[in-house]
Formats: C-alpha cells, sequence, structure tokens
C-alpha cells in the first residue's frame, strides 16, 4: 500500500520551509554578489533542490507499507531497497500531529514509537487521512492487549474485531486541563517572551543592507533622545511579553491529559495539534524536574521514562512530558490517578551528616578550570576583580552543594525505589524494582573511610536511564543490594500474569 498522494506535497513544503531562508540570502541579499561563494552557491543551491525534489517524487512510488500477521512491513529505498519489520508489540508510543498544512487539507500525520535499535525503528506516516489513523491505531491498540491471549488471532479476524469493537474516547477519565491562571503562569515561568530575542535579531540582520547607512543613524536618534528610547523600550517589553502569553496560549491552551485502563492519552495544540498515547505497562519510570522559577511559583514536570526515542525533530514539546507547569499538589495527585501502582512517599530518609562535608570539600573542576582562566586574563568586568568571581563562583557552588544535601531523600519499599535530590533545582525519580536493569554500589577512599557509597541504578529507556546517588549509608547500599536480588520474584510474577 502506497503513502498518502500528498506526502509529496507535503515533503516540498517541508523542503521549502527549510530551505526559505537560505534562498533569501543567495538570490535576494546577495544577488548581485560575484564573491565565489554567493555566486557558485546558487548553482550548487539549485542542484540540491532539484534533486530533492527529483527524489520526493521518486520515493512516493517506491515507498510502501502493510501489515499481516500482527507486524508492519515497511518498503523504501529508490537504488538501494531496503525492507523493515516492526512487530505491533513492539510499539512503545503513538503520536498523531496536525500542523497548519494538515488542516488545510483535512489530513494529519502519525508516528508509531518503537524501543528499536537501529535509523528505522519507527513507522512514520507524514500524511494521512484521520480515519485511517484512527483505524491503525485501534489495530495496534486492539493486538497489543490481546497480546498475552495463548490463542493466536489472524490479521483478518483481528481488524474485523476493531471495527466491531472500537476504542471508545467516553472510557478515558480527563485527568487535568490548564484553567487561565496556569496558562499566565507558564508564560512567564517558560520564558518564551524572550523566544522573540533571535527573531528581532534575525530581522534587522537581514533589513540591514537595505537601510545602508541610515540604520546608525537611526539607532543613534533613539540613544539621543531618552524619552524616545524609554517608549521604545517600553513598546519592546509589550511585544515580547505579548509575544509570549500567545505562544504559551497556542502550545498550551488546548490541553487534556486523560488515561483508560490500559493507556495515557495528552491532546494539545491549537494551531499545530497533537495527540500522544502510551501504553502505562510500557513506563519504565516517572521523574518530576522543578527548575529553580518553578520552585518558586511551586510548579513541576513531570516526565515517563519509556524505551521509546521520542520524535521531537520540530523542535516542539517533549512528547514523554505529561505538562511541564503542573501545580506540585496537582502534579502528586496526577501520579496517583493516572499510574496507582506508584505510589508517592512523603517520609523519606535524609543523609548522614558526614554527607555534607564530604559535598563541600570535593574538588570542584569548573571551578578550578574558571579560577585559572580568570588569573591569566585578569578581567575587571564591572569594576570586580578577577578573585571576586572566582569567590562567587565558589559561594554558588557551595550554596548548590549545602541544598542538594538538604533536598536530597531516598527510599525503599517493597517494590519501589524514590529519590529526591538538587541544589537551586530539584529532581525526584521513582521506578519499579522490576523496570530496573541494573543496579550497583562504589566507594570512593573517602566514602570508604567514612562508611558511605554511591548508588546507581539503571532503566532501559532512550537514551539510557541512569540514576545515581552519592554519600547514602553503606548500611543501606548493601540492603538495597540484597532488595534487588528479589527483582527475579517480581519478574517471574510478571511472567505468570
Amino acid at each position: 500500500m502506497r503513502y498518502h498522494p500528498l506526502t509529496i506535497a507535503f515533503r516540498i513544503y517541508q523542503l521549502v520551509k527549510s530551505n526559505f531562508f537560505i534562498a533569501i540570502l543567495l538570490f535576494v541579499l546577495n544577488r548581485e554578489s560575484e564573491f565565489w561563494i554567493w555566486k557558485y552557491g546558487r548553482y550548487v543551491f539549485l542542484l540540491y533542490i532539484i534533486v530533492r525534489l527529483i527524489s520526493i517524487v521518486l520515493s512516493w512510488f517506491v515507498e510502501k507499507y502493510e501489515w499481516k500477521d500482527r507486524v508492519f512491513h515497511i518498503h523504501k529505498g529508490i537504488f538501494v531497497k531496503q525492507s523493515s519489520t516492526i512487530p505491533f508489540n513492539k510499539v512503545q508510543n503513538v503520536t498523531r500531529k496536525t500542523t497548519v498544512f494538515h488542516k488545510i487539507v483535512g489530513l494529519t500525520s502519525l508516528t508509531f514509537e518503537t524501543a528499536m535499535d537501529g535509523v528505522e525503528d519507527g513507522i512514520h506516516f507524514e500524511v494521512i487521512s484521520k480515519k485511517h489513523a484512527d483505524e491503525l491505531i485501534d489495530l495496534v491498540k486492539a493486538n497489543q492487549v490481546k497480546v498475552s491471549e495463548p490463542e493466536l488471532v489472524s490479521t483478518m479476524e483481528l481488524e474485523e474485531e476493531v471495527e466491531q469493537e472500537p476504542v471508545q474516547d467516553s472510557y478515558r477519565t480527563v485527568h487535568f486541563t490548564p484553567k487561565k491562571k496556569d496558562l499566565w503562569k507558564a508564560s512567564f515561568t517558560s520564558l518564551s517572551f524572550l523566544a522573540i530575542i533571535p527573531i528581532v535579531a534575525g530581522l534587522l540582520d537581514n533589513i540591514q543592507p537595505f537601510l545602508e547607512g541610515r540604520f546608525e543613524g537611526i539607532l543613534q536618534m533613539l540613544l539621543d533622545s531618552s524619552w524616545l528610547f524609554g517608549i521604545m523600550i517600553a513598546i519592546a517589553v509589550i511585544v515580547a511579553v505579548s509575544f509570549g502569553i500567545g505562544r504559551t496560549f497556542i502550545r498550551y491552551g488546548k490541553y487534556e491529559i486523560s488515561s483508560d485502563a490500559t493507556h495515557i492519552y495528552i491532546d494539545r495544540g491549537i494551531l499545530n495539534e497533537s495527540y500522544f498515547a502510551i501504553e502505562k505497562k510500557k513506563i519504565q519510570g516517572l521523574e518530576m524536574e522543578q527548575s529553580f522559577l518553578k520552585r518558586l511559583l511551586g510548579l513541576a514536570e513531570v516526565k515517563l521514562i519509556s524505551s521509546a526515542k521520542p520524535n521531537q525533530e520540530d523542535g516542539s514539546v517533549n512528547v514523554n512530558s505529561l505538562y511541564p507547569f503542573l501545580p506540585l499538589e496537582s502534579a502528586y495527585k496526577l501520579i496517583e490517578e493516572i499510574l496507582p501502582i506508584y505510589q508517592v512517599n512523603s517520609q523519606l530518609e535524609r543523609l548522614p551528616r558526614i554527607a555534607l562535608w564530604l559535598k563541600l570539600f570535593r574538588l570542584n573542576w569548573m571551578w578550578i578550570i574558571v579560577t585559572a582562566v580568570l588569573f591569566y586574563f585578569k578581567p575587571d568586568f564591572l569594576h570586580i576583580a578577577w578573585w571576586g568571581w572566582s569567590l562567587l563562583l565558589l559561594g554558588i557552588i557551595l550554596l548548590n552543594r549545602i541544598l542538594n544535601y538538604i533536598h536530597t531523600r531516598y527510599v525503599v519499599t517493597d517494590d519501589q525505589v524514590q529519590w529526591w535530590e538538587g541544589g537551586l533545582t530539584s529532581r525526584m525519580f521513582i521506578t519499579k524494582r522490576k523496570n530496573i536493569v541494573e543496579m550497583s554500589y562504589s566507594q570512593s577512599r573517602l566514602q570508604s573511610h567514612f562508611q558511605v557509597a554511591t548508588v546507581s541504578t539503571t532503566n532501559r529507556s532512550t537514551p539510557v536511564h541512569v540514576e545515581t546517588i552519592q554519600d547514602l549509608p553503606l548500611d543501606f547500599a548493601l540492603e538495597m543490594k540484597n532488595w534487588y536480588f528479589k527483582r527475579v520474584e517480581d519478574v517471574e510474577f510478571e511472567n505468570k500474569k
């Protein structure tokens, strides 16, 4: 089966969008330049565009896909034929995005993300009808639900069952939709208004050649008139803030987190809509992060740790993030609602007192290198001596280490481990014992003297997720080692189910 014919138009649209500014640079701003880079660059650029256009058209004729016996078969390659086989049960996440292009033609895009290694580790439908996308999603989901049954079901029977028993959105429970006050907080916490700075800088750089010598004159006139300069600054601030608010409302204004018995769903976007689904049993752990600004405002970002590779080529929000600006209490509540198997503990153990002194007296190579550079150049920035900047950096490092000692907490229950750590920022990680593929502890000579150790756990994800906590009591490290040996019981119990 061939991909949708409008895939050709979409790829041409992507080609134009990604090369638009290069074309402006070559054929508008430097159209009369005889410098060899611009002169021959124009020919090379035109040749590249022609080759890409031919490749896009030919690719559509040779690229095909099919599904049979619970397996996707993908065929690609113009001169060198490539075939890949992806079983349904390897699908980790489902992402559907509807950009402005898709809205104009009434279609969407669909990606099945897998945990398989290699270049072709996912199934991408750049343009697909919404009906066909729903059918493929239901087909894969129905297979995942029934994959553990002993009897074999043919693909035809499976397709018929999907048509007879479609996935009903009414079974979903909606857990979170942002309110206006949440969006206002997100607008300032994300600092999205700063995104206008590179845009304005790029525009000024492009229009400066057309203004010739008048650009410096306009700038000097603004600097000479304090009231005019103040008005321009006020206008710039208003435009930047408005841009940031608008950008946040467009990205997060239509946002919904929901779940059913087997999956978690995230719907978002106003102009560019996206749909994300992940099977609950494929989640390897949960991570909750707080930047310094988010900590001040009581916000947090909850991320799902999975072994799929998130498809973020367009620079969009991380698909594994539930919502980047959740109120802290809402974050705890959301975790308990969508994944009740994870219990967020409030009573955690603190590090021993000796851990504080170990953290304070450890060498910091960044401070040593920066101090050496400052000593060599001896800058006098803001009338502060070089050693003043060195002491300031040292103070920030020591403050961060003190806060790291205060904030670091840990607890291990029957089948779960939970860490809290961080200095100026803060981060929590929760995972089940069965999802930890490796656990180790180590001791430096200094740690061995004070009976503390460094514990590391590894979860299967993309990239591999490694958690490392320093200066835990040695007795706890040994107990956790014995605790981890019991993982075989969890795995056996999982297989029996």
